[in-house]
């Protein structure tokens, strides 16, 4: 009797110790997969912040000698030109942006609160523009371009940069107008209000959270733009970011990863701090285009 205890009260322990290790595993498995994630994110900062000893053969993983700012130094004033890359980044983003906006305001409004025959199909056709490769249009884009006399312009990326994101965010301002009650509108025409005024100060004012969503998702997208501004742009002092780290990569036979990776955190840092400042937009944007055409 006493050996039947002694066995039954053992089992229950080495369940609660095999549930341990299971868990120990599952925390080493996820632990490990972190430090391996993490990896590529340390590197450039490990690089870009500090120098390797001479005597030290790996590039990746080693103790840095000491601490410096030479790498941002050579990668915005030097041979980098992060400055100039940075400025036409900028202008192109905000630009794009600022036109996608224009457009996708007034079509949202347009498509949520107008009734006419193949709306539905012509919002499919817009949302199919999106699955078509931007390989495949470049060449007739190129020539509508050349036509107009913007080929090496920045005028002529913000173009191709804002009709590449003006589908999605069509969608996304869709769906934040169809939240807006009608009745709203209807109660402000009552008071005798345009429908001007009823944009500018009802439905505008409701909508703003989609408005800064989808401002952020077509900056991100202008931002990391490369393939456009590769076809259109041949002169240096036109490239944007994208370019300028693909041209610093490929232009040197002894590459300066220090520059590269400052030049790489540089890039990232816009982007980064519209994340943490604007995520809350960026999350209803996203659940707003998914609910967006039902």
């Amino acid at each position: 009797m006493s050996t039947q205890l002694f066995r039954g009260s053992a089992r229950p322990a080495d369940h609660q110790f095999r549930q341990r290790l299971e868990v120990a595993a599952i925390y080493l498995f996820l632990g490990l997969l972190g430090i391996f994630m993490l990896v590529p994110f340390v590197w450039p900062f490990l690089s870009a912040f500090t120098t390797k000893p001479e005597n030290v053969s790996s590039l990746y993983l080693y103790w840095p000698q000491s601490f410096t700012f030479e790498h941002f130094a050579n990668a915005i004033v030097g041979r980098g030109q992060a400055l100039t890359l940075l400025r036409n980044s900028l202008f192109v983003s905000g630009s794009s942006v600022a036109l996608s906006l224009l457009v996708c305001t007034m079509g949202g409004y347009a498509l949520s609160r107008g009734t006419f025959r193949f709306k539905r199909a012509l919002m499919f056709a817009v949302l199919l523009i999106q699955i078509i490769p931007g390989t495949a249009t470049v060449l007739p884009f190129y020539l509508i371009v050349r036509n107009l006399g913007l080929v090496n312009t920045l005028a002529g990326v913000v173009v191709g940069v804002s009709v590449g994101t003006i589908p999605f965010m069509l969608w996304v301002m869709k769906g934040f107008f169809d939240t807006v009650p009608a009745e709203l509108e209807e109660a402000a025409w009552i008071d005798g209000a345009t429908r001007g005024q009823t944009l500018r100060l009802v439905v505008f004012p409701l909508a703003l959270p989609g408005v800064g969503a989808a401002a952020i998702l077509a900056f991100n997208s202008a931002w990391a733009a490369f393939f456009l501004p590769l076809i259109l742009l041949s002169d240096s002092e036109k490239f944007v970011m994208p370019l300028g780290l693909f041209r610093a990569l490929i232009a040197y036979t002894n590459l300066d990863y220090g520059m590269l990776n400052a030049m790489s955190l540089l890039y990232m840092l816009p982007s980064l701090l519209i994340f943490v400042f604007a995520r809350q937009y960026l999350i209803k944007g996203t659940m707003a285009g998914a609910m967006a055409g039902q």
